[in-house]
């Protein structure tokens, strides 16, 4: 089979989508299928040599220009394949299957005009409050193609009952299925090794609705100078969260990593002891679940699918919405000081993502369903 994939952010950018179409990819290519990538990248990306067929279109470019070169993009390749599978460039994607005549499966972490609108601080509304009311025309506009879009898809796959529901109430009246998010389930050897210090890990895109300013903010208030805090990351707020760190004169306790290999993140999982992710909405980190799977204890809002990963706190600790800047130090505190506890939690954590979020279980569903629904077409 011949398989089209489109995604808005790709390795070596961080996040969700770029986590996961290089895994199903590759799965699928080990599997005797045929696939091709198209995606967004910056300009500093596009020398990069990928081991997989991947088109990269300039981020940088206009909006009408990059629209035109993303769905020409998708016409040409996709008229030689058997299924379109769109994890961004929703927009794009369904004009080019208009085109192609041809329907898509779509899989929907998130809704993209709430976060855009969220991180340029055209609302402060909830995901859920957003999608309830009234915005600029504009907003509206952005909401109007997002339903069309999405409710032009052949079958809709979320990681989470959330988004699920969120896609039902769109008025989507095609099939919907959940298939959680997964990580390749690994046997970690934790060495208890005397350390100085206590390492703090964030791994996330740097926009608004992540809070990371809240957690450096945090940091000033322990009492212990051992805690430190590495972010992993790059996005819009990098500089924001860099003045946040001098302001507070906090340099020598908050690294502000940038972009870092993928290859090399494992290594900071390893080390680290407690991960955070204070965010307003997930659909379902990977980045959680990759700290799970590293038995690193999480201290998680409780948005998205983290609700189920953490359970009330069965399987981590919870950070109430709003992030609390004090709530935050007390509850890293607490977790310093009973590391028996959260280690239980963390043993939990990991017996839990082993049995329901495995990666080979997911993309096996994932192919599938494919394989069922081969040359969709109108």
């Amino acid at each position: 089979m011949n398989i089209l994939i489109t995604v808005g952010i790709f390795p070596p950018d961080i996040g969700g989508p770029a986590s996961f179409v290089p895994k199903i990819s590759n799965f699928l290519i080990e599997n005797g299928h045929n696939v091709k990538i198209i995606c967004l990248s910056e300009v500093s990306n596009n020398h990069i040599e990928d081991n997989l067929d991947v088109i990269r279109i300039r981020r940088s470019n206009s909006l009408p220009i990059r629209w035109l070169k993303t769905i020409y993009q998708i016409v040409k390749s996709g008229k030689n394949s058997d299924l379109i599978f769109v994890n961004g460039l929703g927009v794009e994607s369904t004009i080019a299957a208009l085109i192609l005549k041809k329907k898509l499966i779509r899989k929907i972490v998130g809704d993209p005009v709430w976060e855009r609108a969220y991180n340029q601080k055209k609302t402060i509304e909830s995901f859920d409050e957003f999608q309830n009311n009234k915005h600029s025309f504009l907003i509206e506009v952005q909401k109007l193609l997002r339903n069309w879009s999405i409710n032009s898809a052949e079958i809709v796959i979320t990681p989470s009952d959330h988004l699920k529901n969120f896609v039902s109430e769109l008025g989507f009246s095609n099939e919907i299925l959940k298939i959680n998010n997964g990580v390749d389930i690994t046997d970690i050897k934790i060495t208890n090794v005397d350390k100085a210090d206590i390492n703090l890990l964030i791994i996330s895109r740097l926009v608004i609705q992540k809070n990371i300013n809240i957690v450096i903010e945090a940091m000033e208030l322990l009492d212990n100078k051992n805690v430190k805090l590495s972010i992993i990351g790059e996005g819009g707020e990098f500089s924001t969260l860099e003045g946040v760190i001098h302001e507070l004169n906090l340099q020598n306790r908050v690294q502000l990593l940038g972009k870092i290999d993928n290859n090399k993140i494992s290594q900071f999982l390893l080390a680290a002891d407690i991960f955070i992710q204070a965010s307003d909405y997930e659909g379902l980190p990977h980045s959680v679940l990759e700290a799970i799977n590293n038995e690193v204890p999480i201290l998680s809002t409780e948005v998205g699918g983290c609700k189920d990963l953490l359970n009330d706190g069965e399987r981590g600790f919870i950070i109430p919405i709003p992030p609390d800047k004090k709530i935050i130090a007390e509850n890293i505190t607490y977790i310093i000081d009973n590391k028996d506890e959260a280690t239980k939690r963390a043993d939990a954590a990991k017996v839990f993502i082993s049995k329901e979020y495995s990666f080979l279980v997911q993309a096996k569903q994932y192919m599938k369903i494919f394989q069922q629904n081969e040359k969709i077409e109108l």
